[in-house]
Protein backbone atom coordinates (compact mmCIF):
# COMPACT_ATOMS: atom_id res chain seq x y z
CA UNK A 1 0.00 0.00 0.00
CA UNK A 2 1.55 3.32 -1.14
CA UNK A 3 2.94 5.08 2.33
CA UNK A 4 0.41 8.30 0.69
CA UNK A 5 -2.82 6.64 1.16
CA UNK A 6 -2.58 5.26 4.99
CA UNK A 7 -4.31 8.18 6.25
CA UNK A 8 -6.93 8.53 2.83
CA UNK A 9 -7.00 10.77 0.49
CA UNK A 10 -10.60 11.85 0.37
CA UNK A 11 -12.22 15.55 2.09
CA UNK A 12 -14.80 15.20 4.53
CA UNK A 13 -17.24 17.46 5.87
CA UNK A 14 -14.99 17.90 8.82
CA UNK A 15 -12.66 19.07 6.26
CA UNK A 16 -14.27 22.50 5.78
CA UNK A 17 -13.38 23.97 9.95
CA UNK A 18 -11.24 26.40 9.79
CA UNK A 19 -7.16 25.83 10.07
CA UNK A 20 -6.89 27.65 13.52
CA UNK A 21 -9.59 27.70 16.38
CA UNK A 22 -10.77 31.28 16.71
CA UNK A 23 -10.60 32.71 20.06
CA UNK A 24 -13.84 32.50 21.10
CA UNK A 25 -14.04 28.90 20.26
CA UNK A 26 -11.01 28.77 23.03
CA UNK A 27 -12.89 30.96 25.32
CA UNK A 28 -15.95 28.56 24.71
CA UNK A 29 -13.40 25.40 26.02
CA UNK A 30 -11.82 27.50 28.81
CA UNK A 31 -15.71 28.18 30.16
CA UNK A 32 -16.91 24.48 29.48
CA UNK A 33 -13.51 23.14 31.34
CA UNK A 34 -13.96 25.44 34.16
CA UNK A 35 -18.16 24.31 34.52
CA UNK A 36 -16.80 21.02 34.49
CA UNK A 37 -14.77 21.46 37.79
CA UNK A 38 -16.86 23.71 40.03
CA UNK A 39 -19.56 20.47 38.93
CA UNK A 40 -17.18 18.13 40.06
CA UNK A 41 -16.25 20.20 43.23
CA UNK A 42 -19.84 20.85 44.11
CA UNK A 43 -20.70 18.00 46.82
CA UNK A 44 -17.35 16.03 46.36
CA UNK A 45 -16.92 16.28 50.56
CA UNK A 46 -20.94 15.31 50.79
CA UNK A 47 -20.28 11.02 50.28
CA UNK A 48 -18.94 9.55 52.88
CA UNK A 49 -15.42 7.62 52.85
CA UNK A 50 -15.51 4.19 50.95
CA UNK A 51 -12.68 1.21 52.12
CA UNK A 52 -11.06 1.22 48.48
CA UNK A 53 -10.42 5.69 49.24
CA UNK A 54 -8.87 4.04 52.45
CA UNK A 55 -6.34 2.85 50.53
CA UNK A 56 -4.43 6.13 49.51
CA UNK A 57 -1.39 6.64 51.76
CA UNK A 58 -0.85 8.74 54.20
CA UNK A 59 -4.36 8.19 56.49
CA UNK A 60 -3.81 7.76 59.94
CA UNK A 61 -4.86 4.32 60.40
CA UNK A 62 -4.66 1.88 63.27
CA UNK A 63 -1.65 -0.08 63.20
CA UNK A 64 -2.37 -3.84 63.63
CA UNK A 65 -6.01 -3.64 63.48
CA UNK A 66 -6.79 -1.98 60.41
CA UNK A 67 -7.31 -3.58 56.69
CA UNK A 68 -5.44 -1.80 54.68
CA UNK A 69 -2.56 -0.46 57.17
CA UNK A 70 -1.53 2.85 57.90
CA UNK A 71 1.07 3.84 55.54
CA UNK A 72 3.32 6.76 56.76
CA UNK A 73 6.13 6.11 54.87
CA UNK A 74 7.50 5.75 51.21
CA UNK A 75 8.58 2.00 52.29
CA UNK A 76 5.36 1.24 54.05
CA UNK A 77 3.59 2.29 50.92
CA UNK A 78 6.19 0.44 48.48
CA UNK A 79 5.65 -2.49 50.60
CA UNK A 80 2.00 -2.65 51.36
CA UNK A 81 1.02 -1.69 47.26
CA UNK A 82 3.37 -4.43 46.03
CA UNK A 83 2.83 -7.61 48.23
CA UNK A 84 -1.12 -6.59 48.82
CA UNK A 85 -2.86 -4.59 46.61
CA UNK A 86 -4.02 -5.49 43.18
CA UNK A 87 -4.43 -1.98 41.97
CA UNK A 88 -1.79 -0.66 39.31
CA UNK A 89 1.15 0.84 42.15
CA UNK A 90 2.15 4.46 40.35
CA UNK A 91 -1.51 6.19 41.15
CA UNK A 92 -0.95 5.56 45.06
CA UNK A 93 2.94 6.66 45.06
CA UNK A 94 1.31 9.84 43.39
CA UNK A 95 -0.78 10.08 45.97
CA UNK A 96 1.49 9.24 49.09
CA UNK A 97 3.39 12.25 48.06
CA UNK A 98 0.25 14.45 47.46
CA UNK A 99 -1.01 13.86 50.74
CA UNK A 100 2.28 14.49 52.11
CA UNK A 101 2.22 18.02 50.81
CA UNK A 102 -2.08 18.74 51.66
CA UNK A 103 -3.12 16.19 54.05
CA UNK A 104 -5.65 13.52 54.15
CA UNK A 105 -8.86 15.90 54.51
CA UNK A 106 -12.29 14.75 52.10
CA UNK A 107 -11.24 17.61 49.87
CA UNK A 108 -7.40 16.69 49.37
CA UNK A 109 -8.11 12.95 49.00
CA UNK A 110 -10.43 13.58 46.18
CA UNK A 111 -9.42 16.64 44.99
CA UNK A 112 -6.68 15.13 42.00
CA UNK A 113 -9.87 13.24 40.53
CA UNK A 114 -11.74 16.59 40.44
CA UNK A 115 -8.56 17.99 38.32
CA UNK A 116 -8.12 15.57 36.66
CA UNK A 117 -11.64 14.94 35.58
CA UNK A 118 -12.12 18.96 34.47
CA UNK A 119 -8.45 18.87 32.66
CA UNK A 120 -9.57 15.76 30.25
CA UNK A 121 -12.42 18.48 28.96
CA UNK A 122 -9.84 20.22 26.55
CA UNK A 123 -7.95 17.20 26.00
CA UNK A 124 -11.49 15.47 24.33
CA UNK A 125 -12.11 18.83 22.57
CA UNK A 126 -8.48 18.69 21.29
CA UNK A 127 -8.90 14.92 20.16
CA UNK A 128 -12.28 15.82 18.03
CA UNK A 129 -10.71 18.68 16.26
CA UNK A 130 -7.88 16.70 14.91
CA UNK A 131 -10.02 13.92 14.51
CA UNK A 132 -13.17 15.34 13.39
CA UNK A 133 -12.88 18.91 13.49
CA UNK A 134 -13.83 21.67 15.80
CA UNK A 135 -17.35 21.30 16.04
CA UNK A 136 -17.41 17.74 16.64
CA UNK A 137 -14.78 18.59 19.23
CA UNK A 138 -16.88 20.69 21.04
CA UNK A 139 -19.76 18.44 21.13
CA UNK A 140 -17.69 15.67 22.00
CA UNK A 141 -16.13 17.68 25.29
CA UNK A 142 -19.75 18.72 26.75
CA UNK A 143 -20.82 15.38 26.39
CA UNK A 144 -17.97 14.22 28.21
CA UNK A 145 -18.21 17.41 30.94
CA UNK A 146 -21.71 15.60 31.81
CA UNK A 147 -21.21 12.15 31.63
CA UNK A 148 -22.43 10.79 35.12
CA UNK A 149 -20.55 8.29 35.03
CA UNK A 150 -17.39 10.46 34.34
CA UNK A 151 -18.76 13.02 36.83
CA UNK A 152 -18.59 10.44 39.60
CA UNK A 153 -15.35 9.43 39.48
CA UNK A 154 -14.14 12.46 39.43
CA UNK A 155 -15.24 12.95 42.87
CA UNK A 156 -14.10 9.93 44.16
CA UNK A 157 -10.01 9.26 46.16
CA UNK A 158 -9.17 6.71 42.99
CA UNK A 159 -7.33 6.84 39.80
CA UNK A 160 -9.82 6.16 36.97
CA UNK A 161 -10.41 10.24 36.62
CA UNK A 162 -6.48 10.74 36.20
CA UNK A 163 -6.77 7.27 33.92
CA UNK A 164 -8.70 8.92 31.53
CA UNK A 165 -6.72 11.92 31.33
CA UNK A 166 -4.33 9.75 30.43
CA UNK A 167 -5.06 8.01 27.64
CA UNK A 168 -6.26 10.85 25.53
CA UNK A 169 -3.19 12.37 25.97
CA UNK A 170 -1.79 9.73 24.88
CA UNK A 171 -3.69 8.78 21.92
CA UNK A 172 -3.55 12.82 21.00
CA UNK A 173 0.67 12.57 21.22
CA UNK A 174 0.18 9.28 18.87
CA UNK A 175 -1.46 11.16 16.39
CA UNK A 176 0.71 14.49 16.74
CA UNK A 177 3.88 11.76 16.26
CA UNK A 178 1.91 9.97 13.01
CA UNK A 179 1.11 12.82 11.29
CA UNK A 180 2.77 16.01 12.27
CA UNK A 181 6.66 15.97 11.26
CA UNK A 182 7.67 18.72 13.58
CA UNK A 183 7.30 16.37 16.49
CA UNK A 184 10.12 16.56 18.23
CA UNK A 185 11.69 14.41 21.21
CA UNK A 186 9.26 15.99 23.86
CA UNK A 187 6.03 14.89 21.90
CA UNK A 188 7.99 11.32 21.75
CA UNK A 189 8.83 11.50 25.72
CA UNK A 190 5.55 12.60 26.33
CA UNK A 191 4.12 9.77 24.55
CA UNK A 192 6.40 7.23 26.73
CA UNK A 193 5.46 8.89 30.07
CA UNK A 194 1.86 9.59 28.97
CA UNK A 195 1.83 5.55 28.53
CA UNK A 196 3.65 4.20 31.50
CA UNK A 197 1.84 6.31 33.24
CA UNK A 198 -1.37 5.09 32.06
CA UNK A 199 -0.27 1.89 32.93
CA UNK A 200 0.57 2.36 36.32
CA UNK A 201 -2.98 4.29 37.40
CA UNK A 202 -6.05 1.71 35.76
CA UNK A 203 -5.40 -1.84 34.37
CA UNK A 204 -6.87 -0.94 31.27
CA UNK A 205 -4.74 0.54 29.55
CA UNK A 206 -3.07 -2.53 28.21
CA UNK A 207 -5.80 -2.76 25.66
CA UNK A 208 -5.36 0.72 24.83
CA UNK A 209 -1.85 0.13 24.29
CA UNK A 210 -2.25 -3.09 22.46
CA UNK A 211 -5.10 -0.93 19.86
CA UNK A 212 -2.03 1.73 19.55
CA UNK A 213 0.94 -0.94 18.39
CA UNK A 214 -1.76 -2.73 16.51
CA UNK A 215 -2.81 0.67 14.71
CA UNK A 216 1.02 1.48 14.12
CA UNK A 217 1.46 -1.50 12.18
CA UNK A 218 -1.42 -1.41 10.09
CA UNK A 219 -1.54 2.19 9.03
CA UNK A 220 1.55 4.08 9.60
CA UNK A 221 4.86 3.33 6.76
CA UNK A 222 7.47 1.24 7.29
CA UNK A 223 10.94 2.60 8.44
CA UNK A 224 13.77 3.05 6.39
CA UNK A 225 15.80 -0.55 6.43
CA UNK A 226 19.64 0.50 6.98
CA UNK A 227 22.49 -0.89 4.87
CA UNK A 228 25.07 -0.76 7.92
CA UNK A 229 22.90 -2.47 10.50
CA UNK A 230 24.38 -4.85 12.41
CA UNK A 231 23.84 -7.19 15.08
CA UNK A 232 20.49 -6.68 17.42
CA UNK A 233 20.39 -2.78 15.55
CA UNK A 234 18.64 -5.26 12.73
CA UNK A 235 15.34 -5.56 14.74
CA UNK A 236 14.55 -2.16 14.59
CA UNK A 237 15.88 -1.63 10.95
CA UNK A 238 12.57 -1.49 8.56
CA UNK A 239 10.14 -0.57 11.45
CA UNK A 240 8.47 2.36 12.23
CA UNK A 241 9.79 5.02 14.80
CA UNK A 242 6.55 4.91 16.43
CA UNK A 243 6.63 1.17 17.22
CA UNK A 244 10.16 1.28 18.73
CA UNK A 245 8.57 4.54 20.71
CA UNK A 246 6.20 1.53 21.90
CA UNK A 247 8.58 -0.64 22.69
CA UNK A 248 10.58 1.76 24.63
CA UNK A 249 6.94 2.03 26.71
CA UNK A 250 6.34 -1.74 27.42
CA UNK A 251 9.74 -1.56 29.30
CA UNK A 252 9.19 0.36 31.43
CA UNK A 253 5.54 -0.64 32.03
CA UNK A 254 6.18 -4.39 32.58
CA UNK A 255 7.10 -4.14 35.74
CA UNK A 256 3.72 -3.11 36.57
CA UNK A 257 2.19 -5.57 34.22
CA UNK A 258 4.48 -8.08 36.78
CA UNK A 259 2.89 -6.75 39.58
CA UNK A 260 -0.31 -7.53 38.05
CA UNK A 261 0.43 -11.02 37.46
CA UNK A 262 1.29 -11.14 41.37
CA UNK A 263 -1.67 -9.61 42.51
CA UNK A 264 -3.91 -11.16 40.37
CA UNK A 265 -7.36 -12.31 41.56
CA UNK A 266 -10.86 -14.70 40.60
CA UNK A 267 -14.31 -12.67 41.44
CA UNK A 268 -12.77 -9.20 41.55
CA UNK A 269 -15.37 -7.79 38.08
CA UNK A 270 -18.52 -8.50 36.99
CA UNK A 271 -19.32 -11.71 35.10
CA UNK A 272 -19.23 -11.28 31.16
CA UNK A 273 -23.41 -10.86 30.00
CA UNK A 274 -24.67 -9.28 26.87
CA UNK A 275 -26.28 -7.11 29.49
CA UNK A 276 -22.57 -5.94 29.72
CA UNK A 277 -22.16 -5.25 26.25
CA UNK A 278 -25.35 -3.42 25.94
CA UNK A 279 -24.64 -1.24 28.81
CA UNK A 280 -21.22 -0.36 27.48
CA UNK A 281 -22.58 0.52 23.83
CA UNK A 282 -25.49 2.58 25.39
CA UNK A 283 -23.25 5.67 25.39
CA UNK A 284 -20.74 4.01 27.83
CA UNK A 285 -22.24 3.27 31.16
CA UNK A 286 -24.57 6.30 30.95
CA UNK A 287 -27.50 5.53 32.85
CA UNK A 288 -26.02 2.64 34.55
CA UNK A 289 -24.52 2.20 38.07
CA UNK A 290 -21.23 0.83 38.19
CA UNK A 291 -21.72 -2.58 40.35
CA UNK A 292 -19.66 -1.01 43.18
CA UNK A 293 -21.70 1.96 43.68
CA UNK A 294 -24.70 1.98 45.40
CA UNK A 295 -28.80 4.04 45.66
CA UNK A 296 -28.51 4.87 41.59
CA UNK A 297 -32.46 4.66 40.39
CA UNK A 298 -31.50 2.78 37.07
CA UNK A 299 -33.57 3.22 33.94
CA UNK A 300 -36.46 0.59 33.43
CA UNK A 301 -36.22 -2.44 30.42
CA UNK A 302 -37.86 -0.35 28.08
CA UNK A 303 -36.08 3.48 28.30
CA UNK A 304 -32.88 1.35 28.38
CA UNK A 305 -33.90 -0.13 25.07
CA UNK A 306 -34.46 2.89 23.51
CA UNK A 307 -31.11 4.40 24.48
CA UNK A 308 -28.95 1.11 23.55
CA UNK A 309 -31.27 1.80 19.92
CA UNK A 310 -30.30 5.37 20.09
CA UNK A 311 -26.89 4.98 20.29
CA UNK A 312 -26.38 2.11 17.79
CA UNK A 313 -27.78 4.11 15.56
CA UNK A 314 -25.69 6.99 16.14
CA UNK A 315 -22.73 4.70 15.57
CA UNK A 316 -23.75 3.17 12.38
CA UNK A 317 -24.17 6.66 11.24
CA UNK A 318 -20.78 7.26 11.71
CA UNK A 319 -19.64 4.67 9.83
CA UNK A 320 -20.19 7.37 7.13
CA UNK A 321 -18.20 9.96 8.68
CA UNK A 322 -14.27 10.68 7.69
CA UNK A 323 -12.03 12.16 9.94
CA UNK A 324 -9.42 14.91 8.68
CA UNK A 325 -7.19 13.98 6.07
CA UNK A 326 -3.33 14.04 8.24
CA UNK A 327 -0.02 13.20 5.72
CA UNK A 328 1.61 10.44 6.75
CA UNK A 329 4.59 10.88 8.68
CA UNK A 330 7.69 8.58 7.25
CA UNK A 331 9.57 6.30 9.09
CA UNK A 332 12.11 8.30 10.75
CA UNK A 333 15.76 8.04 11.98
CA UNK A 334 15.71 4.64 14.37
CA UNK A 335 16.15 4.80 17.98
CA UNK A 336 19.64 3.79 19.49
CA UNK A 337 19.29 -0.02 19.63
CA UNK A 338 22.22 0.10 22.29
CA UNK A 339 19.98 2.44 24.74
CA UNK A 340 16.96 0.33 24.20
CA UNK A 341 18.70 -2.84 25.04
CA UNK A 342 20.29 -1.16 27.90
CA UNK A 343 16.92 -0.20 29.28
CA UNK A 344 15.67 -4.11 28.78
CA UNK A 345 18.18 -5.32 30.74
CA UNK A 346 17.84 -2.96 33.41
CA UNK A 347 14.05 -3.41 33.41
CA UNK A 348 14.96 -7.63 33.39
CA UNK A 349 17.00 -7.46 36.50
CA UNK A 350 14.99 -4.91 38.26
CA UNK A 351 11.73 -7.78 37.56
CA UNK A 352 14.02 -10.60 38.42
CA UNK A 353 14.26 -9.07 41.49
CA UNK A 354 10.54 -8.07 42.56
CA UNK A 355 9.66 -12.02 41.65
CA UNK A 356 12.63 -13.14 44.77
CA UNK A 357 10.91 -11.19 46.89
CA UNK A 358 7.22 -12.11 45.68
CA UNK A 359 5.69 -13.86 48.10
CA UNK A 360 3.97 -16.46 45.43
CA UNK A 361 3.90 -16.82 41.92
CA UNK A 362 7.26 -16.93 41.61
CA UNK A 363 8.02 -19.00 39.20
CA UNK A 364 5.59 -17.17 36.99
CA UNK A 365 6.86 -13.85 37.92
CA UNK A 366 10.45 -15.17 36.54
CA UNK A 367 8.69 -15.69 32.71
CA UNK A 368 7.19 -12.51 32.96
CA UNK A 369 10.47 -11.45 33.73
CA UNK A 370 11.45 -11.80 30.59
CA UNK A 371 9.10 -9.58 28.57
CA UNK A 372 11.77 -6.77 27.94
CA UNK A 373 13.88 -8.79 26.21
CA UNK A 374 11.19 -9.89 24.48
CA UNK A 375 9.29 -6.61 23.46
CA UNK A 376 13.06 -5.97 21.35
CA UNK A 377 11.82 -8.20 18.41
CA UNK A 378 7.86 -6.40 18.78
CA UNK A 379 8.87 -4.29 16.10
CA UNK A 380 9.50 -6.59 13.27
CA UNK A 381 7.48 -9.31 14.63
CA UNK A 382 4.35 -6.70 14.25
CA UNK A 383 6.11 -5.02 10.82
CA UNK A 384 6.10 -8.47 9.55
CA UNK A 385 2.85 -9.54 10.51
CA UNK A 386 1.08 -6.18 8.99
CA UNK A 387 3.05 -7.15 5.87
CA UNK A 388 1.46 -10.81 5.86
CA UNK A 389 -2.38 -9.59 6.73
CA UNK A 390 -2.34 -7.02 3.32
CA UNK A 391 -0.95 -9.42 1.61
CA UNK A 392 -3.26 -12.40 2.37
CA UNK A 393 -6.24 -9.73 2.53
CA UNK A 394 -6.07 -7.77 -0.62
CA UNK A 395 -9.80 -6.55 0.55
CA UNK A 396 -8.64 -5.43 3.77
CA UNK A 397 -5.40 -3.45 2.29
CA UNK A 398 -7.50 -1.78 0.10
CA UNK A 399 -10.22 -0.29 2.57
CA UNK A 400 -7.29 0.46 4.71
CA UNK A 401 -5.56 2.19 1.83
CA UNK A 402 -8.97 4.44 1.43
CA UNK A 403 -9.98 4.90 5.04
CA UNK A 404 -8.63 7.57 7.05
CA UNK A 405 -6.17 6.69 9.70
CA UNK A 406 -7.11 8.73 12.63
CA UNK A 407 -11.00 7.53 12.29
CA UNK A 408 -9.56 3.79 12.47
CA UNK A 409 -7.71 4.72 15.38
CA UNK A 410 -10.71 5.86 17.29
CA UNK A 411 -13.08 3.16 15.93
CA UNK A 412 -10.06 0.84 17.36
CA UNK A 413 -10.22 1.81 21.08
CA UNK A 414 -13.87 2.69 20.91
CA UNK A 415 -14.95 -0.74 19.70
CA UNK A 416 -12.77 -3.58 19.31
CA UNK A 417 -11.20 -3.13 22.47
CA UNK A 418 -13.86 -3.27 24.35
CA UNK A 419 -15.16 -6.02 22.72
CA UNK A 420 -11.52 -8.13 22.90
CA UNK A 421 -11.79 -7.14 26.65
CA UNK A 422 -15.14 -8.56 26.68
CA UNK A 423 -14.08 -12.19 25.22
CA UNK A 424 -10.89 -12.22 27.64
CA UNK A 425 -13.28 -11.73 30.82
CA UNK A 426 -14.26 -15.38 30.20
CA UNK A 427 -10.70 -16.57 31.64
CA UNK A 428 -9.97 -13.32 34.00
CA UNK A 429 -12.43 -10.83 35.99
CA UNK A 430 -11.67 -7.39 33.79
CA UNK A 431 -15.32 -6.11 33.68
CA UNK A 432 -15.53 -3.13 35.79
CA UNK A 433 -17.02 -0.12 34.31
CA UNK A 434 -15.35 2.43 35.98
CA UNK A 435 -11.70 1.07 34.56
CA UNK A 436 -13.94 1.57 30.85
CA UNK A 437 -13.50 5.25 31.52
CA UNK A 438 -9.89 5.10 29.48
CA UNK A 439 -12.28 3.88 26.53
CA UNK A 440 -15.45 5.68 26.98
CA UNK A 441 -13.87 9.06 25.31
CA UNK A 442 -13.72 7.21 22.10
CA UNK A 443 -17.35 6.16 22.05
CA UNK A 444 -18.63 9.54 22.85
CA UNK A 445 -16.78 11.18 19.78
CA UNK A 446 -18.39 8.16 17.29
CA UNK A 447 -21.58 9.06 18.39
CA UNK A 448 -20.69 13.08 18.40
CA UNK A 449 -19.60 12.87 14.57
CA UNK A 450 -22.84 11.63 13.02
CA UNK A 451 -24.70 14.30 14.73
CA UNK A 452 -22.38 17.49 13.98
CA UNK A 453 -21.64 15.90 10.27
CA UNK A 454 -24.16 14.70 8.81
CA UNK A 455 -27.11 16.96 8.89
CA UNK A 456 -27.66 19.36 6.11
CA UNK A 457 -30.00 21.87 7.64
CA UNK A 458 -29.21 23.68 10.05
CA UNK A 459 -32.22 23.47 12.05
CA UNK A 460 -32.18 19.37 12.26
CA UNK A 461 -28.39 19.10 13.15
CA UNK A 462 -29.21 21.60 16.13
CA UNK A 463 -32.48 19.74 17.36
CA UNK A 464 -29.68 16.46 16.97
CA UNK A 465 -27.54 18.40 19.00
CA UNK A 466 -29.41 19.30 21.79
CA UNK A 467 -31.47 15.96 22.58
CA UNK A 468 -27.82 14.30 22.61
CA UNK A 469 -26.90 17.22 25.32
CA UNK A 470 -29.90 16.78 26.64
CA UNK A 471 -29.63 13.20 27.13
CA UNK A 472 -26.27 13.93 28.95
CA UNK A 473 -26.91 16.40 31.47
CA UNK A 474 -29.92 13.92 32.31
CA UNK A 475 -27.41 11.85 33.50
CA UNK A 476 -26.16 14.25 35.97
CA UNK A 477 -28.36 13.87 39.04
CA UNK A 478 -28.09 10.02 38.87
CA UNK A 479 -24.68 10.28 39.47
CA UNK A 480 -25.44 12.79 42.35
CA UNK A 481 -27.74 9.66 43.69
CA UNK A 482 -24.75 6.64 43.39
CA UNK A 483 -22.91 6.69 46.31
CA UNK A 484 -19.37 4.81 46.03
CA UNK A 485 -19.92 3.51 49.55
CA UNK A 486 -22.41 0.53 50.78
CA UNK A 487 -21.81 1.74 54.36
CA UNK A 488 -22.57 5.60 55.28
CA UNK A 489 -19.43 5.70 57.74
CA UNK A 490 -19.64 9.71 57.98
CA UNK A 491 -23.86 10.04 59.00
CA UNK A 492 -22.97 7.08 61.75
CA UNK A 493 -19.97 9.20 63.39
CA UNK A 494 -21.93 12.60 63.29
CA UNK A 495 -24.74 10.76 65.39
CA UNK A 496 -22.15 9.03 67.50
CA UNK A 497 -20.26 12.01 68.42
CA UNK A 498 -22.66 14.22 70.67
CA UNK A 499 -22.98 11.16 72.42
CA UNK A 500 -19.80 10.15 73.42
CA UNK A 501 -17.74 10.27 76.32
CA UNK A 502 -13.79 10.14 76.80
CA UNK A 503 -14.37 6.38 78.87
CA UNK A 504 -16.43 4.82 76.19
CA UNK A 505 -15.68 1.52 74.61
CA UNK A 506 -16.32 1.11 71.18
CA UNK A 507 -16.36 -2.98 70.27
CA UNK A 508 -15.39 -3.61 66.74
CA UNK A 509 -13.87 -6.62 64.20
CA UNK A 510 -10.56 -6.52 63.85
CA UNK A 511 -8.37 -6.52 61.13
CA UNK A 512 -11.66 -6.63 58.94
CA UNK A 513 -12.27 -4.32 55.54
CA UNK A 514 -15.18 -3.07 56.95
CA UNK A 515 -14.00 -0.86 59.63
CA UNK A 516 -10.73 1.04 58.12
CA UNK A 517 -13.17 4.06 57.37
CA UNK A 518 -14.51 3.99 60.24
CA UNK A 519 -11.06 4.77 61.99
CA UNK A 520 -10.80 7.46 59.35
CA UNK A 521 -13.42 9.17 60.69
CA UNK A 522 -13.06 7.99 64.77
CA UNK A 523 -9.50 7.60 65.15
CA UNK A 524 -8.70 8.79 69.22
CA UNK A 525 -11.39 6.51 70.92
CA UNK A 526 -10.85 3.32 72.91
CA UNK A 527 -11.23 0.51 70.54
CA UNK A 528 -11.72 -3.32 71.24
CA UNK A 529 -10.84 -5.74 69.03
CA UNK A 530 -10.58 -9.02 70.31
CA UNK A 531 -11.43 -10.71 73.88
CA UNK A 532 -14.67 -8.61 74.56
CA UNK A 533 -15.29 -10.10 77.86
CA UNK A 534 -12.09 -9.08 79.28
CA UNK A 535 -12.43 -6.07 78.58
CA UNK A 536 -15.52 -5.21 79.94
CA UNK A 537 -14.17 -6.83 83.38
CA UNK A 538 -11.93 -4.90 83.54
CA UNK A 539 -13.29 -1.87 82.69
CA UNK A 540 -16.72 -2.83 84.34
CA UNK A 541 -18.19 1.03 84.65
CA UNK A 542 -17.57 1.84 80.91
CA UNK A 543 -20.39 2.96 78.27
CA UNK A 544 -19.75 0.42 75.36
CA UNK A 545 -20.41 0.70 71.67
CA UNK A 546 -21.37 -1.92 69.45
CA UNK A 547 -20.80 -0.89 65.98
CA UNK A 548 -22.12 -3.18 63.40
CA UNK A 549 -22.12 -3.36 59.19
CA UNK A 550 -25.98 -4.12 58.54
CA UNK A 551 -27.71 -4.79 55.32
CA UNK A 552 -31.36 -5.90 54.16
CA UNK A 553 -30.66 -8.96 54.39
CA UNK A 554 -28.82 -9.16 58.00
CA UNK A 555 -30.54 -5.66 59.59
CA UNK A 556 -28.91 -7.06 63.23
CA UNK A 557 -25.52 -8.65 63.49
CA UNK A 558 -25.20 -10.95 66.39
CA UNK A 559 -21.70 -12.15 66.81
CA UNK A 560 -19.43 -12.14 69.96
CA UNK A 561 -19.50 -8.88 71.15
CA UNK A 562 -22.87 -9.00 71.55
CA UNK A 563 -22.70 -12.17 73.58
CA UNK A 564 -20.35 -10.70 75.68
CA UNK A 565 -22.99 -7.76 76.51
CA UNK A 566 -25.28 -10.22 78.02
CA UNK A 567 -26.54 -8.02 81.16
CA UNK A 568 -26.15 -4.77 79.48
CA UNK A 569 -29.13 -2.31 78.92
CA UNK A 570 -29.38 -0.63 75.58
CA UNK A 571 -29.56 3.09 75.96
CA UNK A 572 -29.83 4.16 72.56
CA UNK A 573 -29.91 2.61 68.89
CA UNK A 574 -28.49 4.80 66.20
CA UNK A 575 -28.31 3.53 62.35
CA UNK A 576 -27.15 5.42 58.88
CA UNK A 577 -27.07 3.35 55.53
CA UNK A 578 -26.22 -0.43 56.46
CA UNK A 579 -24.53 0.94 59.67
CA UNK A 580 -25.45 0.63 62.84
CA UNK A 581 -24.61 2.10 66.52
CA UNK A 582 -25.84 0.81 69.79
CA UNK A 583 -25.15 2.00 73.06
CA UNK A 584 -25.25 -0.17 75.78
CA UNK A 585 -24.72 0.61 80.11
CA UNK A 586 -23.26 -1.65 82.60
CA UNK A 587 -25.22 -3.30 84.99
CA UNK A 588 -26.57 -1.41 88.11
Amino acid sequence: MPASSRFGSGGSAAATDPAAVQGWVWGAVLLLTAAALLLRLYGIETPSMSHPEVYVPGIDLIPGHSVPPPRLTWGDTLSMHFHDEPHPMLWYLAMFGWTEMFGTSLLALRLPSAVFGAATIPLMFLLGRRVFGVWVGLLAAVLLSAHGLHLFWSQAARMYAAGTFLSILATLLLLRLASDPRAGRGTQAGYVAALVAGVGSVELFWPLIGMHLVWAALMLPAGKISPTAKGGARLFSGTQRILQLQVVALILSLPELLHAVYRARSGAAAEPSLGWLRDYFSFGFLYRSDDNVWDAVLPGAFATGLLLIAALVLLVLALKVRGIDQPPLAGGRNLRFRRVLGLALLATAFMIWLATIAYSRNAVLYVVATGPILSLFMPKIATFLAGWVMGRLPAFARWLGRANGAAVLIWMLAAVAPIIVFAGSALLSLLAARAFLVLIPYLLLLVAAPVVLLPRQPMVRGVGIAALVGLFLGSIPQSRQMNISPIDYKTLVAEMAPLMQPDDLVLVQDKHWDEAPLFYYLRDVRYVFSDYAAALTAAPKARVWLVTWTSIYVPVVNDERRDALTGYRAADHLTARRASAELFLPPG
